[in-house]
């Protein structure tokens, strides 16, 4: 199988064995949005009694900050999601793309993972906002329907559940 972390979820032969839960006939919207959110949401929960300047902290090299895993995870939806399958969706920030990539070569360079508590910009409160505005188009883009008009809704959820998957290893990250 193809390294995950060079290749995009979107290339044919990434990762196609990944459906924990998506079966063949794929989830009903409700069912899938929710579960997408109460994903994004623990993500939040886990950082809500931090300080902003706790989630800057960089321990080691080998660590990032749980302001960066905030943005990262909300990285890959906008970039594998919503830049994909949403014509009408511009990009939050045009610098995000290189601050928040981690190892997908092919969608770009990136920030130095060693140098990432040194990032004092974008602000915790700006992530947020970015996980927000991310997370409310996503929203309209799996409960809206769109993705079955089109016929792309069995691709989008495969890559949302990639993504979701991918979250929660970043949660499991931000508590270590």
């Amino acid at each position: 199988m193809a390294n995950p972390q060079i290749v995009s979820p979107n290339t044919p032969t990434a990762l196609h064995s990944v459906r924990t839960s998506v079966s063949d006939r794929g989830l009903e919207p409700s069912t899938l949005a929710t579960r997408f959110r109460n994903i994004r949401n623990y993500s939040e929960n886990l950082c809500a009694s931090l300080d902003p300047e706790d989630c800057v902290a960089q321990s080691m090299p080998d660590t990032s900050p749980t302001k960066w895993h905030l943005a990262h995870t909300t990285w890959f939806f906008e970039t594998f999601v919503l830049n994909e399958h949403d014509p009408n969706y511009t990009p939050f920030h045009s610098g995000f793309g290189f601050l928040f990539n981690s190892y997908y070569n092919g969608v770009g360079e990136r920030h130095t993972r060693s140098e990432r508590g040194v990032l004092t910009r974008p602000t915790l409160k700006e992530i947020l906002a970015y996980r927000a505005h991310v997370n409310e188009r996503m929203d309209a883009l799996v409960e809206g329907g769109r993705a079955d008009e089109n016929g792309e809704a069995h691709e989008i959820q495969r890559v949302i559940e990639i993504g979701l998957q991918h979250e929660q290893q970043h949660q499991e990250l931000i508590l270590t």
